[in-house]
């Protein structure tokens, strides 16, 4: 039977196209399919860095996938989110490179601080207010953060009213924090301080922190200067300390 050739020749045009897109569509979606089965597309290496605190194991436990899974088939967004959920990862970046290797960038969170679990059991605690650990016995030595609600598990961030006291600590050189044992809150909101000398430092209320660490920072180096042990500095008017030997 022969063609309608009443037909536009428009028609078969159409008909071809969508032919061979279709045909395009086929091979473009098989190729995927093998790619993601080809071994040349596999995940072949793990690289991590800056890890202190964590280990290789844990973070590969968090990853989603290991070595040998393709790379096609990789959620990268969803293993960074899960490697973030572990206390001590600050940021992670994960990234892949087509020859089969997975870059994992780790940046660890510093502890400043230590905050009581329960009695006689220190968590190390991060400068935004994450808790690093479990209760420790024997803690490395960092300022006390007392006067406040106790820490929570890893992972989980203290209650606001240790705020202040990280706020005034991440605020201090470090050679001004690591001279303190302790920092609290006492009844009526003040901020109290003791040296690792056992001098008792008065900061007052929360505000103006910044003044209150410099007149600190110029006054125990005069007392030093001087040979002096004064029991207490009252710093509370940053331009007006007051030292007291009782």
């Amino acid at each position: 039977m022969s063609p309608d050739l009443t037909k536009p020749r428009s028609t078969y045009r159409v008909g071809k196209i969508s032919i061979w897109v279709t045909a395009v569509i086929v091979v473009l979606v098989s190729g995927y399919i093998l790619l993601g089965r080809s071994a040349l597309l596999d995940v072949e290496e793990l690289e991590v860095y800056g890890l202190h605190q964590l280990t290789l194991e844990q973070v590969e436990g968090r990853l989603g996938f290991r070595v040998g899974d393709p790379l096609l088939s990789l959620d990268l967004g969803e293993s960074q989110q899960k490697l973030e959920g572990l206390p001590w990862a600050k940021s992670v970046n994960v990234d892949r490179s087509w020859s089969g290797t997975i870059t994992i960038d780790v940046t660890e969170h510093k502890a400043v601080a230590l905050a009581l679990t329960e009695p006689e059991r220190w968590a190390l605690i991060a400068e935004d207010g994450t808790v690093l650990s479990n209760g420790l016995r024997a803690p490395p030595e960092l300022p006390r953060l007392t006067g406040v609600h106790a820490a929570g598990s890893p992972g989980a961030y203290l209650a606001s009213d240790s705020s202040a006291l990280l706020s005034l600590l991440t605020a201090m050189p470090t050679d001004l924090a690591d001279r303190f044992f302790s920092l609290r809150r006492n009844a009526e909101g003040e901020i109290l301080g003791t040296l690792q000398n056992t001098q008792e430092v008065i900061f007052g209320d929360d505000k103006r922190l910044a003044a209150k660490i410099i007149s600190l920072s110029a006054l125990l180096d005069h007392l030093e200067k001087e040979k002096r042990t004064d029991r207490h500095i009252d710093i509370s008017i940053p331009e007006k300390p007051v030292v007291r030997s009782e």
